[in-house]
């Protein structure tokens, strides 16, 4: 559907007065207090400590972090030169294996040369967000100026005030080794969750939000001063979910929003894609698709919603052509709440001023699973060469039993038409790693966190990716995540 902003307002405004009104309430589960919706909660404090990990360049089986984790919620870009970086919260893990383990919660970096092959050593983001001492650090997402190969992670750091997050934006001139900070939100939101970034040139744009309120902070100098405006107020808690830039510098973000305060409902996600013209901060959005709510989290203590955890999801990406595409999280019965999670696939081939549904992206029944009751959750898109898209998801396909706490893998699809047609079954790249305790033979114990990622090499011939596995939702000390990372070559293209 196209449409500027107002449209926009006055559809989701109509859509959200319906879902107040129908639909079972349900009981919504209280983060701790002054904690952004999805965030989890760490009982630690301090400053880093030196790493005490034997240097692991090859990253063995996959793992990128501390060997006693606890290592939540990554992300990842790469850029045309070959370098690959890699993001994540670090919570205090289990020290046993490695005192550095237990270092408390920052946002940590490691760096690739040589296209994704091996890795420099971990080491902190910034200790000391734009000069002050922030207790708490997460939600950390990176992308890299291909105009200036600038190098900025955005993320929320808190603790200095109850019930006030703030937006950091750190930027890097040398690869990753160092970085400078500011923060970016303005006196309009206090309580910020979920920025997403992207940069093209000086201008370098954070999208976050707080409730219904959509923001957007922006920088003309290179990330040193910023800008922050509410460009939309609509449904009930919003998410921005990925962000592209195109070839004319103007930027394109997926948000994925709840019309109800707890997710739940027959109509409970709204898609959006918002483009924002290059060098403003002049906004508008398209709704691209909606979907009813997810399941019930297994874990009572999921997130800020018992359907939070695996409520809206969707991902933007752009291929060299410019054709844009939006992965997102639907019910496999479109109209009924709690149905079983498939990956969509939508697009747009004339600049995002139309979107159409392409297809289904999942296969989560191609090896076994029965079709009507296991879960394909948090999907990532990535566009390469005209016409090519890769999709990323977890579906835990090989549960035995299917309960959805056991059995998960993470999978990997490739299309060179646009989604119209896939170059096969899909692809696990999650692997069994006897070294981790929350790694089985049938597949790891739970998704921690719903963060991942994937970037391609220039060629479209190699996938970077980046996931979390853990026990549960909570993780910490006596139950730590990890994060992995895999590279894995693509399928060619036909004929």
């Amino acid at each position: 559907m196209n449409g500027g902003r107002q449209a926009g307002l006055s559809a989701v405004a109509a859509v959200v007065v319906w879902a107040l009104t129908a639909g079972p309430t349900l009981a919504v589960a209280t983060p701790a207090a002054g904690l952004p919706p999805k965030v989890k909660d760490s009982n630690l404090a301090g400053n880093p400590i030196p790493l005490s990990a034997p240097f692991d360049k090859h990253l063995k089986g996959g793992r990128v972090g501390f060997c006693g984790g606890d290592d939540w919620e990554p992300e990842i870009a790469s850029d045309h030169v070959g370098h690959v970086y890699l993001v994540w919260a670090h919570y205090a893990g289990n020290t046993k294996c490695d005192p550095a383990s237990g270092n408390p919660n920052r946002i940590y970096i490691r760096v690739s040369s040589d296209g994704g092959k091996t890795f420099g050593r971990a080491h902190v983001v910034d200790d000391r967000p734009a000069g002050q001492h922030y207790r708490r650090q997460v939600d950390c997402v990176v992308t890299v100026d291909e105009r200036t190969g600038a190098v900025y992670v955005t993320f929320l750091a808190w603790g200095l005030h109850p019930h006030h997050t703030d937006v950091i934006v750190a930027k890097s001139t040398n690869f990753g080794a160092t970085f400078t900070s500011a923060k970016t939100n303005g006196p309009q939101c206090q309580s910020c969750d979920h920025p997403w970034i992207a940069a093209s040139g000086r201008n370098v744009y954070v999208a976050y939000a707080h409730g219904p309120n959509h923001f957007l902070s922006r920088s003309s100098d290179g990330g040193r001063h910023w800008a922050e405006k509410l460009v939309e107020v609509s449904a009930a808690v919003a998410f921005p979910e990925g962000s592209v830039v195109d070839r004319d510098g103007n930027v394109w973000i997926a948000w994925g929003d709840c019309l109800r305060s707890d997710c739940g409902g027959r109509l409970a996600a709204t898609y959006q894609v918002s483009k924002t013209d290059a060098g403003t901060s002049q906004t508008t959005f398209t709704s691209v698709a909606t979907a009813p709510a997810g399941p019930v989290c297994p874990y009572h203590t999921c997130s800020f919603a018992p359907r939070g955890y695996f409520g809206p999801q969707d991902d933007i990406a752009i291929d060299d052509a410019g054709n844009l595409y939006l992965a997102w999280q639907d019910g496999q019965d479109h109209t009924s709440p709690g149905s079983p999670p498939i990956v969509q696939l939508s697009s747009s081939t004339d600049g995002g001023a139309t979107w159409n549904y392409v297809g289904r992206a999942d296969d989560k029944n191609a090896q076994g699973c029965a079709e009507s009751k296991c879960y394909a959750l948090f999907p990532r898109v990535e566009g390469g060469k005209p016409g090519e898209v890769a999709v990323m998801w977890m579906d835990d396909r090989q549960g035995d039993p299917l309960d959805h706490i056991r059995g998960w893998g993470v999978w990997l699809r490739t299309s060179f038409t646009g989604g119209r047609s896939w170059t096969g079954a899909s692809q696990q790249v999650s692997r069994y790693d006897p070294t981790r305790p929350e790694s089985r033979r049938d597949g790891f114990r739970f998704p921690y966190g719903d963060y991942q990622g994937i970037d391609l090499s220039p060629a479209g011939t190699t996938a970077f990716l980046l996931w979390g596995e853990g026990f549960d939702w909570l993780g910490g000390p006596d139950k730590p995540g990890h994060v992995i990372y895999r590279r894995v070559t693509l399928p060619a293209p036909p004929g």
